[in-house]
């Protein structure tokens, strides 16, 4: 393969030599700043008959992302997402919330000592994740929501 050196590019800079053989140089800037990560987690104890929030609203402003649940418990567990448009949305839960917000997609069922990753691609304004179960109490349920710019 020939590689360009001149001002119209200098694909000879996109290489390197290592042990292996010849290797595609690649650099990665990481956006760390609140802007470019949104970041939340949230732990609980389901209860049966009973929503319980692991994750309240977290704004997302259009970012695509992902949820990380460990049911660390013995007990299966179900997992919704909710998503909301409305400006100033309330927290999930709180007075008039079901005038806000949406579920989104179908119950993610875990089952008792398993982990799960829900991603999501559609952009939502803010976003909540509840749990419930009908049979026994589940404790030690771990979420984590991971969206990018």
């Amino acid at each position: 393969m020939a590689l360009s050196n001149n001002i119209q590019g200098r694909q000879y800079d996109s290489y390197t030599q290592v042990s292996d053989g010849t290797a595609l140089r690649v650099v990665t800037a990481p956006d760390d700043s609140s802007a470019g990560l949104v970041y939340a987690s949230g732990a609980a104890q389901t209860i049966p008959d009973a929503v319980t929030v692991l994750i309240n609203k977290q704004t997302l402003s259009g970012r695509g992302g992902s949820w990380f649940v460990y049911n660390s418990g013995t007990t299966q567990i179900g997992v919704d997402m909710y998503a909301a448009y409305v400006s100033g949305a309330v927290d999930f839960l709180a007075t008039g919330y079901e005038k806000v917000w949406d579920k989104v997609g179908s119950t993610q069922n875990i089952a008792a000592a398993n982990t799960k990753h829900i991603p999501f691609n559609n952009k939502y304004r803010y976003v909540a994740l509840v749990a419930s179960t009908s049979a026994g109490t589940s404790a030690g349920v771990e979420a984590y929501l991971y969206a990018l710019n």
